[in-house]
């Protein structure tokens, strides 16, 4: 019996242009085109777009020894153990602590590390992976002026308002809780720390003081994704963002039928927003610029001498690292991560193509499962000022 092929003259989609249809390759198109007037099923897909990621730029707390001194509850931050907890924090918050930053040249700088948080991330990974749900964004809404009616009740109506969002309003946010809360206790001194700025007991670094700014801000940006998760579709920010709620009386609460209080396996914190933009494309630039600032080799001179992004089928083996960039031509998002991580890992995966490296090599690289390595961490903030 001979296994003959069977070959069609014409592809489905040639069959469907034949018919009330229509191509299916060109269904979305031509349902934008014209009028569907034979009122056929529609072929276009549905929109399969993902959630996507919530990302929060870290704050500039002024965590210093010298400062904290002055507020007995933020004493257990001066825990010395660089995998600690209240370092995590401590690092978390005040990111110019792990870069030595001084204001007083005539004083010894602090420069402290912690093997859980990276120097050059400009985001909180932890609040970004823990975040289960948000609402609270705040929809477009004109305001109309309505005329007075005439003989004939007849009146007119016009726009009397902005489009633009510059209100406050409040982000309600559930994360999962880790075990020993860590995002619970880092709110926490987050929330503390703001109170006691206003009530003068902390002060925020000098050049805040100086230039008038408000030190315990972030900027929570949403981008939403393709079903694929590579390219950004809509992208959304507040104008600044911080927690004023934290559910610590929960934690108190007592039920002797259950010996564990299942209501604290998630928290909701209050984030108090003021202003929102949406779908702009500044947003890509200004999404771009502070993961620059954070790490000067993402930027445009350095990136491409110093820096990969990881291809979508490796993704998943740099996973938890990496830093994140928007394509402001094509909106893809990409992840990079320094090259020298990057070979090391696909040798030490022995993939094909990749240089030799040993594991020691691929140690020292830093690819540890709590980031980089602190020991071999040089960053010189001057080194790629410009």
């Amino acid at each position: 019996m001979s296994s003959s092929k069977i070959i069609l003259p014409f592809s489905v989609d040639d069959y469907f242009r034949t018919t009330g249809i229509g191509s299916v390759d060109k269904a979305i198109s031509r349902n934008l085109y014209g009028i569907n007037h034979r009122q056929t099923p529609p072929g276009a897909l549905g929109n399969k777009d993902v959630y996507g990621y919530t990302f929060f730029t870290r704050p500039q707390l002024n965590l210093s020894g010298n400062n904290i001194r002055n507020q007995r509850l933020f004493y257990d931050l001066l825990n010395e153990t660089p995998a600690s907890l209240q370092r995590y924090v401590r690092c978390t918050l005040d990111p110019r602590l792990q870069l030595g930053y001084t204001y007083d040249k005539k004083q010894q700088s602090e420069k402290l590390s912690c093997p859980l948080v990276d120097p050059r991330q400009a985001f909180i990974p932890g609040l970004t992976n823990a975040l289960l749900s948000l609402s609270g964004f705040p929809d477009i809404v004109l305001d109309t002026f309505t005329s007075h009616p005439g003989l004939y009740k007849e009146v007119y109506a016009q726009v009397d308002s902005t489009s633009k969002i510059y209100s406050d309003y409040s982000l309600d946010m559930t994360f999962r809780n880790y075990r020993g809360d860590p995002l619970l206790y880092m709110i926490y001194i987050w929330v503390r720390y703001a109170s006691f700025v206003f009530e003068g007991e902390l002060v925020p670094y000098p050049d805040f003081v100086l230039e008038n700014e408000i030190d315990y801000m972030t900027r929570v940006y949403r981008l939403v994704m393709d079903h694929t998760k590579t390219y950004v579709k809509k992208i959304a920010a507040t104008g600044v963002s911080f927690p004023t709620a934290i559910p610590m009386g929960g934690y108190f609460d007592y039920n002797s039928e259950n010996p564990f209080n299942e209501q604290m396996r998630e928290i909701t914190i209050r984030f108090t927003s003021l202003g929102a933009e949406y779908v702009d494309s500044i947003l890509i630039k200004e999404f771009n610029e502070v993961v620059q600032i954070f790490n000067p080799l993402m930027r445009d001179r350095f990136r491409n001498t110093t820096m990969v992004a990881v291809p979508f089928n490796y993704l998943i083996l740099f996973n938890n690292s990496g830093y994140p960039y928007i394509n402001t031509s094509t909106y893809e998002l990409n992840w990079y991560v320094t090259k020298a991580l990057y070979t090391a890992k696909l040798a030490a995966l022995n993939i094909t193509g990749a240089p030799s490296f040993t594991a020691e090599d691929f140690r020292i690289l830093g690819d540890k499962p709590f980031g980089s390595n602190p020991n071999s961490y040089n960053y010189n903030p001057n080194q790629y000022n410009g």
